[in-house]
């Protein structure tokens, strides 16, 4: 590294070897790219998304990643090789580098990255050239920009020019089979809108005939520049070079790009654009890149509107504000900055802009929504715009059929998925109507009427009582819910198969699920329902304590044979984390149970990096269990942190009295708290990871499949309905904080019904649960259930605990 990056580097915080969180929090800087994997940005607006890591790589995808792929891209985490490149090149010493460390991958005087909400910015200076690439995606528009700032920090004058370089995938992904895909495919250059445009002939689908090869990809797929390129290219052979290299094309060698378009190349999109450059001097170009649905939009005004200089700096300012708008709602000030940073600015963004609506990252690509994945998700737009979590109750209630049963997922694009055989999938419906009910008091949604996947509609309170009725019939002669394929753990796929074994967990979620929705259908009218469902909970505690405890802690199932799962009289996989928490969360455990389930918990699972998921790990299959058998011991599910269970433990302990283990379990999946040891996490300390390796792995603590996680909003929601103890209750704003003893204050700002809550907690009083007094106003209320103001006006609250 060199004298220039040394004296110009910064502080922040959480800092390591490769970066470091700003002081606010809202962006994390990366000095160094060869991170311990690919550190990636995941931008969405809902429609239009692409990722890009901190070494330039990435994709772009309309819709879905699988489905309406635009730029290509093949997963491989190592290399990171692919995607939309800025060439620099000096055209009198031909020496040429990267706006982005790839591929080119040059010596630099400068290197840092910015990513932030919703954009990030490439910063770099080669051989006294300083660039600075900002993307994002416009808040409003099927397209992403490209703002590149290029200045000479040389003390003569410079000749240069910037050269973009994709390659176009349009439609399914991966495109492995690129030999015949490229066929399909037809570029243009436009002289007038200095853009290259693109179509395919040939989109993944059968026609309405159920023909397949005979659907044309709908979209009009555009690269374009803000000023006349000097050349263009849309052919990869004569960009690269036969047997060439991206880190070394041939367009770097040739004076000009080749010119080719058409229908007879592997379809590329280049534009080269001349920047002369007097000493100190700037100049700023942009790039778009975007897909315009035919007959809807119009390819050539979106290129005219976006791809100036003064649009993409107005559009970059639009999404600030987007984005405020989505995650400044809620904000929370504790003497925890890990907390701070991830709470009000990280995991709802991560939860928004990758898990709803980009639905892909780098270790990961999805084509649809899970039914229970997104519906948890959704809790994120509580606090800022409840109205998006009903729309996505609503979407998810139309993935159901007559029975209850429901898909494991669906693809966003055209529908259908597997017809699920799981055993909580259709609970996740009536389990996330009660948070959104107790936020909002909506209780309209439930006249919302939505169709069945094989015809007929219902409202949504038949749909949610569907899916428990169906739940009713799918008991062992024990009274205990049965497994089927699997259930949240879907791992394990072969211990229910037959439809004999039992899921214990399954019992202690659907107990909670039928102690939230009875009063609701008393509140309907519906009261021969509300006491079923108070009859069968109580037969359930007495069937989940009588057959499901093992002296000890709660098992997890049995399987078709009636072998115990989790079971001390086992091997391997003795403990379960889900059953122990769980029997806390719903009151299926008395106290003293509870404690005992919990204690097991600390003294088995809950270890240097979160609460494991089970122990010990499998080492040996087991065909009447499931895959999850079949992980590296220690990896994922068998026996690793799988975080987004992990998140649950700090919920549980807090329930069970434990404010001290709450706050442990939370600080050790809390990702700026990896930040002292990178390469043996590898993950990105500013997003959940979906696991960490457990204590059998080789890799013990090392993160992975960040990004899209289910995690990030569980996190985000242990931090304040459960450690600062701030949430929604029928009657209101409930505070109820459960924190480390030495806090002497925290704030929390949120949005509740309307009105907005400014809370002041002071601890002087040195305890960790409690509260003393509670002043709304300046004036003393009775409890610590906050008035339902529902006014529009803000409103201070002063908690004395003790």
């Amino acid at each position: 590294m060199s004298t220039i990056q040394n004296q110009t580097q910064q502080t922040g915080l959480f800092q390591n070897e490769y970066g470091y969180f700003t002081e606010n929090g809202r962006e994390y800087v990366i000095t160094n790219p060869r991170t311990p994997r690919p550190w990636s940005n995941i931008i969405s607006n809902g429609d239009y998304s692409f990722m890009v890591s901190q070494a330039g790589g990435g994709c772009s995808w309309r819709g879905n990643a699988g489905q309406n792929r635009i730029t290509r891209l093949f997963q491989d985490v190592i290399k990171d090789s692919w995607g939309k490149f800025i060439y620099l090149r000096d055209r009198n010493s031909g020496k040429f580098w990267s706006a982005g460390w790839k591929p080119v991958m040059a010596e630099y005087e400068f290197y840092e990255v910015r990513h932030g909400i919703g954009y990030s910015v490439f910063t770099q200076q080669v051989d006294g050239i300083r660039s600075e690439l900002t993307v994002f995606v416009a808040p409003d528009a099927p397209l992403e920009i490209m703002q590149l700032k290029v200045t000479n920090n040389s003390t003569t004058a410079r000749e240069l020019d910037a050269t973009t370089y994709f390659e176009w995938a349009p439609g399914f992904a991966p495109d492995e089979h690129r030999e015949f895909h490229k066929i399909f495919m037809n570029s243009e250059y436009k002289q007038d809108l200095n853009a290259i445009q693109l179509e395919k002939y040939l989109w993944s689908f059968p026609d309405e005939k159920g023909r397949s090869n005979n659907v044309s990809w709908p979209y009009t797929a555009f690269h374009a520049a803000s000023e006349t390129p000097s050349s263009f290219d849309a052919d990869k052979e004569s960009f690269v070079g036969m047997y060439g290299e991206e880190s070394r094309p041939q367009a770097m060698i040739d004076k000009e790009l080749a010119g080719n378009s058409g229908r007879f190349g592997d379809a590329t999109a280049s534009l080269r654009v001349a920047i002369n450059l007097e000493a100190g001097a700037s100049h700023t170009v942009v790039f778009t890149i975007g897909a315009a649905e035919q007959e809807k939009e119009d390819a050539d005004a979106l290129i005219q509107k976006y791809t100036t200089v003064e649009a993409a700096e107005r559009t970059l300012q639009d999404v600030h504000a987007f984005w405020s708008e989505l995650i400044d709602v809620e904000e929370i000030h504790t003497p925890d900055p890990a907390m701070n940073i991830m709470t009000n600015v990280w995991l709802k963004y991560q939860s928004i802009s990758c898990r709803l609506w980009g639905k892909t990252a780098y270790y990961q690509t999805s084509a649809g929504y899970g039914y229970r994945d997104q519906l948890q998700d959704s809790q994120i737009f509580l606090t800022s715009k409840p109205e998006l979590m009903r729309k996505q109750i609503l979407m998810h209630a139309s993935q159901q059929f007559q029975e209850g049963d429901v898909l494991h997922w669906w693809f966003t694009i055209r529908g259908g998925g597997p017809r699920t055989r799981c055993s909580d999938d259709l609970l996740w419906l009536p389990f996330i109507m009660d948070a959104y009910l107790k936020e909002t008091q909506d209780y309209d949604i439930l006249d919302e009427v939505t169709p069945f996947l094989d015809g007929g509609e219902a409202t949504v309170y038949e749909h949610c009582k569907l899916a428990i009725e169906k739940t009713f019939l799918r008991f062992s002669p024990r009274g205990v819910p049965l497994m089927g394929e699997h259930d949240w753990n879907d791992g394990l796929s072969a211990i229910g198969y037959e439809w004999r074994g039992e899921s214990f967990w399954v019992g202690e979620f659907l107990y909670l699920i039928l102690g939230n929705f009875a009063p609701v259908a008393a509140k309907r009218g519906d009261q021969v329902f509300a006491d079923k469902m108070i009859e069968v909970q109580g037969s359930l505690k007495a069937a989940l304590n009588k057959y499901g405890w093992d002296g000890e802690w709660y098992l997890q199932a049995t399987n078709d044979d009636g072998l115990k799962v989790g079971s001390k009289e086992n091997e391997e996989g003795q403990i379960f984390l889900n059953p122990q928490m769980w029997a806390v969360i719903s009151g299926v455990a008395d106290q003293e149970r509870g404690q005992q389930a919990m204690d097991s918990v600390s003294k088995h699972l809950l270890r240097d990096h979160g609460a494991l998921l089970l122990y010990p790990a499998y080492t040996k299959v087991r065909r009447d269990i499931g895959y999850i058998t079949r992980y590296a011991p220690g990896l994922r599910e068998n026996g690793g942190v799988y975080t987004h269970a992990a998140t649950w433990a700090v919920w549980a302990y807090t329930l069970i009295g434990q404010p001290e283990k709450a706050y442990e379990a939370y600080s050790k999946i809390c990702p700026p708290n990896r930040s002292d040891d990178p390469n043996g996490y590898v993950g990105e300390p500013y997003v959940t990871p979906g696991n960490s390796d457990g204590p059998i792995s080789p890799n013990y603590g090392r993160g992975g499949w960040t990004w899209y996680t289910g995690s990030s909003q569980w996190l985000q929601r242990m931090a304040t309905n459960w450690i600062l103890g701030v949430r929604a209750e029928n009657e209101g704003l409930l505070v109820d904080p459960s924190i480390p003893k030495d806090w002497k204050e925290f704030t929390y700002r949120r949005a509740f019904r309307g009105a907005t809550y400014n809370l002041h907690v002071d601890n002087a009083a040195g305890v960790a649960r409690g509260i003393k007094e509670i002043k709304v106003d300046g004036k003393v209320i009775e409890g610590n259930i906050l008035p339902d103001f529902r006014d529009g006006k803000e409103h201070e609250v002063k908690v004395i605990m003790g």
